[in-house]
């Protein structure tokens, strides 16, 4: 998966100044929470752009002075309910072989069977919720819908993995390929108004 490396600042080092007066000078609070203890730091914001503003999902190298280089994952994101502005940042831990949960988006790849007898593709389901372990963490699920007919559905039980655990219903409709809905024909209202009587 995709992985970005953050230079970040110890709180301790900033202790005098608010957070107010930070995001004022392009820096935003953040915390780790970590295996054996939660770091707290702030990181300019032109540099969480790179994993903020994305639907992909990305490992992190956290790095804070010649202290701490952490790998993790983005937790939360809070903003502004005034202005949308990023106002804090958390992060989780990866430890090897501890299971997470993380939410990836759903690729579909391919040209439907059902499609190209012109159906309509529709997707249900578009990011997808897995537990795994930081080895088999992945950014995206491609789903391949090639032999996808009228009719047919993808559903969660077929697209099992043994890398991760999907939190979902196994009967769960992913995606389908519908028969196009006709347009439904002009309105005939008023038909035979105005005739006179025999």
């Amino acid at each position: 998966m995709n992985c970005v490396n953050l230079q970040g600042k110890k709180k301790q080092f900033l202790k005098k100044i608010n957070n107010r007066e930070l995001r004022n000078s392009g820096y935003i609070p953040c915390i780790v929470y970590g295996i054996n203890k939660n770091i707290k730091f702030y990181i300019l914001l032109s540099i969480l752009k790179k994993v903020i503003y994305t639907f992909k999902v990305y490992k992190v190298i956290i790095e804070i002075k010649n202290e701490y280089k952490i790998e993790a994952l983005l937790k939360e994101i809070q903003f502004n309910p005034i202005n949308d502005d990023v106002i804090h940042v958390d992060f989780y831990e990866l430890k090897k072989n501890k299971y997470i949960i993380i939410s990836v988006p759903i690729i579909s790849v391919g040209h439907s069977l059902g499609v190209s007898k012109g159906g309509e593709y529709k997707i249900f389901i578009k990011k997808i919720n897995l537990k795994v372990i930081p080895e088999f963490i992945i950014d995206h699920m491609d789903i391949d819908t090639s032999n996808l007919d009228i009719g047919e559905n993808l559903s969660i039980k077929d697209i099992y993995n043994p890398k991760y655990i999907i939190l979902h219903n196994c009967n769960d409709v992913i995606a389908s390929v519908k028969v196009k809905s006709s347009k439904t024909s002009p309105s005939r209202k008023g038909k035979g108004k105005g005739k006179g009587k025999v």
